[in-house]
């Protein structure tokens, strides 16, 4: 699809008109009967984004080669992209862009593979169920009442002090004020798994619709999404744009730490600084996340619970034991013991399971330290070693999954049935082994964080030859299920190097075209060097999807990138080399030397790619001849996504040049090539810079005088001419 529009139309729901941004600015209005403003607006403008009633839509004028402009919608969802003629000006009036919307998202399959991941989050979107022993806690409940009172609302202390219980509590109890929950994981690292999962859970809000964010949703996972910034401006608007709420939304993320990516941090930044005053949000994390806290702090909009008055008060401790232990400890026992814990939740909880048959309770608790580490070491040598050696395994065998269920236990511990490792993990919430079900009717779960990784401690220690095996038997799974990144995680913890490469081969494209490439990118990274030597085309082919992003960034996001494939092109030089080194041994491993030939051309199409995206940067347009030139005799390749950089070499160069015409030809031509090459990557750039040097036809005698500005601000880099706007740096 070509590039996303500066300009975006929204219908509102609440104002009943169509309201124009720009750059997330409103700028104008227009009723839905009166058209004569919004075709004269249409006369100055060659694209724009419509989200209306019925559907989305990008929508752009191109240059026919006989002559004359004409309008055409573009519509991707799920990596395919379908294209309807909508004619000359005078032919988008708003009921035209409304049914042209509608009959593109019903040419859509009925089950696409986003409401699928929709329905894989569900786990993760509602509230854990409260424990067996569930301490009522007032005061802190009271605390988070006074959630509406700021915009941001932060739980934040170490593993094991009841973030998530107390969350939990509070929403079940809320009958006004309607919850979101969102429990990310660490596969959310990518911005746009993160916000598509928020969506997600803001959808069970009843009075949202189910379909609630769909346009941002499908920007999000097109193969050309706006900057996160925009996505997110609609999203906002969306939510500021709904009907009168019958009551104030509160979004929880639970176990916000999970999330490193400075991009999601900076679009969260952004989230809450346009908060509509309706919606506020609680995070929980063990460390403080990145966010202006102080600024938050100082202006009076955050509210924090940490630590302090998270830690359980002698009451509250002695209710909680009172569950687990018979007899109950005397008033001298309870008081050393939470003296000795300090109140820390999961260490009375281990402590407690320590003490449950002995007798000699006191001279226990005169010899037991309030060290962290200590309990840990007790899951070891008491928990662990009470249990039957069956149930032991299970537990230490699954402690590698982040989320469980019975079929993913039944595959990774080798059970005779899916019915087996259910009624297992039934049996281990029953002995409160710190399982923690995620939805009502007990299907999935997890462990609690500090005791998974006790467990993964004690499987590294006792059983360190099942590691590698256990991981190999997740990436199966997952793999047979569709699920590639746990997949190739799973695999590369497992050691199974071969595995994780060949499902890096057959993904790196989805990947790309999801906005992955980077995570693609720390997966090749990963791989040992004798693997990275034998898969030199993949670190290839990742260091050039790197290259072509599909989505807008910083300069500082751009450095990071291309340090990445400058760590990718160093190690295919090492791997090169290595081969160079054994030309004179008879190995079956040495590619021909044509093979050869087509990875060094490769490298230095990836070099010369490097160095046209540094003079872009700083606007050294004198390299652009000698570069073009390289490219032009590196331009060999039979596969067709090697042909983009010297093609993109083509739309810089002749742009910089004022001769735009001249790409129509070999545009067209690369057009038909990359339909039946059946590469989405190539395709997308190819149908991106046809617009590109089509679409400001009509406008070019206008600027003729003006020298061509490139602006490297966004991810592929728009190239316009001076005058008719740009991005932002």
């Amino acid at each position: 699809m070509p590039r996303a529009p500066l300009h975006a139309l929204i219908w509102s729901k609440e104002q009943r008109f169509y309201e124009l941004y720009t750059q997330g600015q409103l700028e104008q209005r227009f009723q839905p009967a009166k058209e004569d403003a919004w075709l004269a607006w249409l006369q100055g403008v060659s694209s724009f984004a419509f989200h209306g009633e019925r559907g989305s839509l990008n929508v752009y004028q191109e240059q026919r080669p006989r002559g004359g402009a004409y309008w055409y919608a573009y519509q991707t969802r799920e990596g395919r992209t379908r294209k309807r003629y909508l004619g000359q000006t005078e032919s988008l009036s708003f009921s035209r862009l409304e049914e042209t919307a509608y009959s593109l998202l019903r040419a859509q399959p009925s089950a696409t593979t986003t409401e699928q991941e929709m329905m894989m989050l569900s786990s993760r979107l509602a509230p854990p169920r409260q424990p067996n022993t569930l301490v009522e806690r007032e005061r802190l409940l009271a605390a988070l009442d006074e959630v509406l009172s700021t915009p941001l609302t932060l739980l934040s202390a170490s593993a094991g002090w009841g973030k998530t219980t107390l969350l939990s509590v509070w929403a079940h109890q809320q009958k006004k004020t309607q919850v979101a929950w969102l429990s990310p994981d660490e596969l959310d690292n990518s911005p746009t798994r993160f916000w598509v999962a928020l969506i997600a859970a803001l959808r069970r809000c009843p009075s949202l619709e189910a379909n609630f964010g769909e346009n941002v949703v499908a920007q999000l996972q097109s193969p050309q999404p706006p900057p996160l910034s925009r996505c997110l401006s609609v999203l906002l608007h969306e939510l500021e744009s709904q009907q009168v709420y019958p009551a104030s939304i509160v979004l929880i993320v639970d176990d916000y730490r999970v999330i490193e990516e400075p991009i999601i941090h900076q679009g969260m930044a952004f989230f809450l600084e346009h908060l509509p005053a309706h919606l506020h949000l609680i995070l929980s994390s063990r460390v403080d996340p990145d966010l202006p806290l102080a600024r938050l702090r100082a202006h009076g909009q955050l509210t924090e619970i940490r630590a302090d008055e998270l830690r359980f008060r002698e009451g509250e401790a002695n209710q909680f034991l009172d569950k687990l232990l018979s007899p109950p400890l005397s008033e001298e026992d309870l008081r050393r013991l939470v003296g000795r814990t300090e109140g820390w939740i999961a260490g009375l909880h281990l402590v407690a399971l320590t003490m449950q048959k002995r007798e000699d309770r006191t001279a226990y608790l005169e010899t037991l330290t309030g060290s962290q580490r200590y309990l840990l070491d007790y899951v070891q040598e008491d928990i662990l070693a009470r249990l039957s050696p069956n149930t032991r395994d299970f537990l230490l065998h699954i402690a590698i999954l982040s989320r469980l269920d019975a079929s993913v236990c039944q595959a990774i511990t080798a059970a005779p049935t899916r019915a087996v490792s259910q009624q297992m993990l039934a049996l281990l919430e029953r002995a409160n082994l710190f399982l923690v079900p995620l939805d009502e009717e007990r299907q999935t779960y997890r462990l609690h964080d500090l005791f998974r990784e006790a467990l993964l401690s004690a499987l590294h220690t006792s059983q360190p030859e099942m590691v590698p095996l256990l991981h190999c038997r997740a990436a199966n799974f997952y793999e047979a299920e569709g699920q590639w990144a746990e997949a190739i995680t799973h695999a590369l913890a497992g050691a199974s190097f071969s595995t994780a490469a060949r499902l890096m081969e057959q993904t790196v494209e989805q990947f790309w075209m999801r906005g992955e490439a980077a995570t693609m990118a720390r997966w090749v990274l990963a791989l040992p060097d004798p693997l990275a030597h034998e898969h030199i085309r993949l670190a290839l082919t990742t260091a050039l999807y790197l290259l072509h992003p599909v989505t807008y960034s910083t300069r500082e996001q751009r450095k990071s990138r291309h340090q990445q494939v400058g760590q990718l092109i160093g190690r295919v030089e090492t791997a090169l080399q290595h081969r160079a080194n054994e030309t004179n041994q008879e190995t079956s491993a040495i590619p021909s030397i044509d093979q050869a030939a087509l990875l060094h051309r490769r490298l230095r199409l990836l070099h010369a790619g490097m160095a046209l995206y540094e003079a872009i940067e700083i606007s050294d347009f004198e390299r652009l001849p000698a570069l073009h030139q390289e490219m032009q005799e590196l331009d060999q390749d039979e596969e067709v996504i090697w042909h983009m950089l010297p093609l993109f070499c083509n739309v810089v160069y002749y742009t910089a040049r004022q001769e735009r015409a001249k790409l129509l030809p070999q545009l067209l031509d690369a057009r038909q090539r990359v339909r039946q090459s059946g590469s989405h990557f190539a395709a997308t750039r190819v149908i991106q810079w046809l617009a590109l040097s089509a679409e400001e036809a009509g406008q070019l005698q206008k600027t003729s005088q003006k020298a061509p500005v490139i602006y490297p601000g966004d991810e592929w880099l728009f190239l316009v001419w001076g005058g008719l706007g740009g991005v932002g740096q």
